[in-house]
């Protein structure tokens, strides 16, 4: 429902502002993402292991503690130099003077979201899932009454602006809470536990971390090339088409918040079961995650068609017309969301748990790595030519990860029946491709999804 929301929010805002201005909002986001990654030191992930593993709430509130001042001490000089380079990269590499204050208003952004990060890590760890998804729900409905008046009255800039304010009070919200768990528990750590959870935390953290960089970099590798080479009316095509390819994150990245703590507990008290467990949820995870990518791919055009009914009397011209550019695009893109979304469930719900990324991270490297080098020969036409190394880029990580993960676990972390039904789709997609008509494509894929879900529960 949360995700929902915040697709509807995007649909609006994408009607509200010109495709320039959301072009430039897509490239002040990719920089300050590219900036923000490296407050990260997969902190988050480290500290939400331990604290799911940890004994009392009292130890919790020590890994809490360490891991939010190690947070801070990274993070102030990032964004002190985010605030200090925001007028150079807005003049002189960008040549786009007017995203110079929306960079600064970012950097106040990240260092709010430095304890936000960790706030989730400890809701996460200690399994407050309902809280958490509830929570995520209200957030979505404040996080639109926020944007909607003050791009509204501010445009462009009101992005950022609302930005800040819904940063501070979902942080401010979360702070409550996790304090009010914490209660009765709050011990500082000593020097020498300090030592030991900062030990702890980054066993795993400094592998999350290389792979958040490297991740972030790949995702916002089109924004930040694009910025320098094309005008914001093209950047905000490709924008577009990443914003909305991107939404086949939004399972994995539900799913992720409950398998990282869950299978990581699994994992401390039975390996057998760890397997099944791991097999079973996955099975679900990867046919829904396919399902939207698939669906997405054959009637995005459609979908957008409806949105424009439905919008049409918000902000600009139709999304269908000014954006036609961008469907093109989506394809690949989609593709590359597609099996990072998978990467993201194997790192996740085996990787982290087992506290084995090595191969993670050499599947991450063959992601970025053969993006870049495809995209080298693929530079005439650069959109095209990104958003094809993209998803070419993220189905050699896939497939590397899970070979790579084989002989660390015992099993590979992909079940026939999902094989079984990736075949399918990709008839499905090749009727599309041949002209086929949604209208039978479409009836025929939700039957096929319906027998191959029903099929597993039946085995489970």
């Amino acid at each position: 429902m949360a995700q929902g929301v915040g697709i509807v929010q995007s649909l609006i805002i994408v009607k509200l502002l010109s495709t320039g201005d959301f072009g430039l909002v897509g490239l002040v986001t990719a920089i300050g993402a590219a900036v923000g990654v490296y407050q990260n030191l997969g902190i988050s992930s480290g500290s939400t292991r331990e604290i799911s593993a940890a004994l009392s709430r009292k130890e919790a509130f020590k890994i809490f503690t360490g891991s939010l001042f190690v947070r801070y001490v990274i993070s102030l000089p990032l964004v002190i130099g985010l605030i200090l380079t925001a007028s150079y990269l807005a003049n002189d590499y960008y040549k786009q003077p007017s995203i110079a204050n929306p960079l600064r208003i970012f950097a106040l952004v990240l260092f709010v979201q430095a304890l936000q990060s960790v706030l989730t890590s400890v809701i996460q760890g200690l399994k407050k899932f309902k809280f958490l998804f509830v929570f995520q729900v209200v957030a979505a409905f404040l996080s639109i009454s926020i944007y909607i008046p003050f791009l509204m009255k501010y445009s462009f800039m009101g992005y950022f602006y609302a930005m800040l304010i819904f940063t501070v009070i979902h942080t401010l919200i979360m702070s409550i809470y996790v304090f009010y768990l914490f209660k009765e528990n709050i011990e500082l750590p000593t020097l020498s536990e300090f030592k030991s959870i900062f030990k702890a935390v980054f066993s795993i953290g400094i592998f999350v971390y290389a792979t958040k960089i490297i991740f972030t970099f790949w995702q916002k590798i089109g924004p930040l090339e694009l910025g320098r080479i094309v005008n914001e009316e093209l950047l905000g095509i490709f924008a577009f088409a990443l914003l909305v390819s991107s939404k086949v994150l939004v399972i994995s990245d539900a799913v992720t918040d409950v398998t990282l703590p869950v299978m990581t507990d699994i994992y401390t008290k039975s390996k057998k079961l760890f397997r099944i467990k791991f097999l079973e949820s996955n099975s679900k995870a990867f046919l829904l995650i396919t399902f939207t990518a698939v669906m997405l791919v054959i009637s995005k055009k459609e979908i957008f068609f409806i949105a424009d009914l439905i919008f049409q009397s918000i902000g600009k011209s139709s999304i269908s017309s000014r954006y036609a550019s961008s469907f093109t695009l989506m394809d690949p893109l989609i593709l590359a969301f597609w099996a990072y979304s998978q990467m993201n469930l194997l790192k996740s719900g085996v990787a982290v748990p087992i506290q084995n990324l090595k191969g993670t991270l050499i599947s991450y490297i063959i992601m970025i790595s053969s993006t870049f080098i495809i995209y080298q020969f693929l530079k005439t036409n650069p959109l095209m030519g990104i958003a094809l190394s993209m998803g070419i880029g993220a189905l050699l990580g896939y497939i590397t990860q899970i070979f790579l993960l084989k002989p660390k676990t015992g099993f590979y972390p992909i079940s026939l029946q999902d094989i079984e039904y990736l075949g399918f789709s990709m008839i499905v997609l090749a009727s599309y491709y041949l002209q086929l008509t949604i209208y039978v494509s479409v009836p025929i894929f939700v039957f096929i999804t319906y027998l191959s879900y029903a099929k597993n529960i039946r085995q489970k």
